[in-house]
């Protein structure tokens, strides 16, 4: 699944649009995510607004991500690993030193779950062999998807297994469990204040038309979330429950035996999930590189997702047996793990003028603050003597090997924005 960047809006971090997008994902006009959301408000009157998103996202034959392809610039959004390789290089080189504080078990696994086209896993694995050679022998990348993972084979030095699966169906991992934009797109239970109450919403039918409707809650979770909540919240504040977090985090922890669990999405940290900052909630669509709050609408061809809550996350973790150990901004980790240095390493390799700002605006994209920079990385480990975070990067005198280049199956995103920036004189007569 992964990933969404470029589609949030401005108040969630990571909020951009990009010109490059042309061709909006189109669906049936009869979609059978929505005939079957519609068929089941037939049978019980109203469904909740979690099994409307459940269906809308994962229906297995008109549901958003089994439907097409939404990640690049024909999709709806692009994502940090389509945006340049540098996203796994980073990643590859804090794995390595995952492998290391692990004392180089053989095999090593990274389970990268939520997968979607693999195009991380290619980029990790590509990458690997630059560092390590040893590190390159012994990992052994899963590619976990709920969805059959589109084949992005990676280079021979490597063993890559794709599973297709709903839950973390795995045992006895030494390694590392990796998730890149997977959290954000669980299910939610929506609420609304209602003279001064907590009411559910659910999806129910009027004149052949999908609307909202308030109800008394009666989602366990959400009755309990809302029952929490220290302060008095305004009247038509909107709120969410994600649903599928806690049982998502326990699978991921009984299935890693020793070893760490790196969660990467956009969202916040706060201690207070529902504060008067944002009354609206966090809900939003994305299409065509356009963000939006209409979730009834397009159904299938648009992306629904919400802010994660990295607190109660590293809180659920941790009664999962996962120890955090740094919850940090993309930015910063990126940084600590060596794009700067690549950022000056580029400007001193020999390429063309085009190749060189496409590289270099892409890098520098993934750690923009106020968009991609501050996604927020949770890094947490199980059965370890690692307990800061720092143990897990480069020295800073390391020599780190030159950066990897963009390459077609990244999103372009200078020529997106700047269309003029990488446009080419004709060739209209031959020179001796």
């Amino acid at each position: 699944m992964r990933g969404r960047d470029l589609r949030k809006l401005a108040e969630p971090p990571g909020a951009h649009t990009t010109p490059a997008a042309q061709n909006a994902r189109s669906i049936p006009m009869t979609n059978p995510a929505e005939t079957e959301i519609k068929a089941r408000i037939g049978v019980h009157g109203r469904i909740t607004f979690a099994e409307f998103m459940e269906l809308a996202l994962y229906h297995p034959t008109g549901g958003y991500y089994t439907s097409g392809s939404p990640v690049g610039a024909s999709g709806d959004y692009y994502t940090s690993p389509s945006a340049h390789p540098t996203f796994g290089a980073a990643l590859a080189v804090m794995l390595r030193n995952m492998w290391e504080a692990l004392e180089r078990p053989s095999p090593f696994h990274v389970v990268e779950m939520g997968a979607g086209d693999g195009l991380l896993a290619r980029d990790i694995a590509a990458f690997i062999p630059v560092l390590s050679d040893q590190l390159a022998q012994n990992i052994r990348y899963v590619v976990l998807d709920r969805i059959s993972p589109t084949p992005n084979l990676a280079p021979d030095t490597t063993t890559t297994n794709r599973v297709a699966a709903t839950g973390v169906p795995l045992r006895n991992i030494v390694g590392c469990m990796l998730s890149n934009e997977l959290v954000d797109a669980f299910p939610v239970a929506l609420f609304e204040v209602r003279d001064g109450i907590p009411r559910e919403v659910y999806i129910t039918l009027q004149d052949g038309e999908l609307r909202e409707v308030l109800e008394e809650p009666n989602t366990p979770e959400l009755i309990q979330a809302v029952a929490g909540v220290d302060h008095k919240l305004p009247e038509g504040y909107r709120g969410e429950v994600n649903l599928g977090m806690a049982t998502w985090i326990d699978e991921a922890s009984q299935a890693l035996d020793r070893g760490f669990m790196v969660t990467i999405d956009y969202g916040h940290a706060g201690s207070d999930p529902y504060s008067p900052h944002r009354p609206d909630g966090t809900l939003r669509t994305h299409r065509s590189h356009t963000a939006g709050n209409d979730p009834l609408s397009h159904i299938g061809a648009q992306d629904i997702t919400t802010h994660v809550d990295f607190a109660a996350l590293d809180r659920v973790g941790g009664e999962s047996g996962l120890v955090g150990i740094g919850i940090v901004s993309q930015a910063n980790l990126l940084g600590a793990l060596g794009i700067n240095r690549w950022l000056h390493t580029l400007r001193r390799m020999e390429l063309s003028q085009p190749d060189r700002d496409a590289n270099m605006m892409a890098m520098r994209d993934i750690i923009r603050p106020g968009g991609l920079g501050d996604f927020v990385i949770l890094v947490q480990q199980k059965n370890t003597e690692t307990h800061n975070l720092d143990q897990l990067l480069p020295a800073e005198k390391e020599d780190l090997p030159p950066p990897p280049l963009l390459d077609p199956a990244h999103t372009p995103l200078l020529e997106g924005s700047y269309p003029h920036a990488t446009w080419q004189p004709p060739q209209t007569w031959n020179t001796p």
